[in-house]
């Protein structure tokens, strides 16, 4: 994809040194960076992904979405978060699978695991072809893959909702939590349903307050 397009998605405040780039995928680790990747420096809990950007660019990163400039020779499109970014980035880079799927989440305090699998069960039942994104798995194409975070990382979730697609999958289930909520993972997630579980105070150690949850 040209990386015209995904400006046009973002909207950056500038861009500096926006020669014509081809973009091949789109990260946030650099561990999962692959030649012609754009490289998203989102500060994180730890560690500010703006201080891994070289080495993202060692690793074949063509571009960066950045909150500050870098002393870096690519492409570098200033935003006022990376983090907000990322979710619009990667639902126009795959194609904004959830026009395609039928996406149903469930949310809440707790009960989302179980509910997501009646769901899928229900789903299946009726022939919709369902894919699962939860806390024990996810299932693409009747595939069972292990689950690394509960709701994923927008880049990592726009591109199982794509693998879902061409697997043969026309609808998916979901846990979406408020920690995904709170953290723009959900955002472009084109939901034609969401159930709600409960709410309990389980969670105040991110949300700080009832108020905030």
């Amino acid at each position: 994809m040209d990386l015209e397009r995904l400006i046009s998605a973002l909207g950056p405040l500038e861009v500096r040194g926006g020669a014509p780039t081809d973009i091949t995928d789109l990260a946030y680790d650099t561990r999962e960076v692959r030649s012609g990747a754009l490289f998203f420096c989102a500060p994180g809990e730890t560690v500010d992904r703006h201080d891994l950007a070289g080495e993202a660019v060692e690793r074949g990163a063509v571009a960066l979405v950045v909150e500050r400039p870098l002393d870096l020779d690519v492409p570098q499109l200033l935003v006022e978060s990376a983090r907000a970014s990322m979710a619009p980035a990667a639902d126009e880079f795959f194609g904004r699978p959830t026009e395609e799927l039928v996406v149903a989440g469930v949310t809440g305090t707790s009960g989302k695991t179980t509910t997501t699998f009646l769901l899928h069960s229900i789903f299946e039942t009726a022939g919709m072809k369902p894919g699962l994104i939860g806390t024990i798995e996810s299932r693409v194409g009747g595939e069972s893959r292990p689950a690394v975070r509960t709701t994923p990382e927008a880049i990592d979730l726009q591109r199982t909702f794509r693998a879902m697609l061409d697997a043969g999958d026309r609808s998916v289930v979901m846990e979406a939590t408020s920690h995904g909520s709170e953290l723009g993972r959900l955002d472009r997630v084109r939901f034609d349903a969401l159930a709600f579980t409960n709410l309990t105070q389980d969670h105040l150690d991110f949300h700080g307050s009832m108020d905030e949850y």
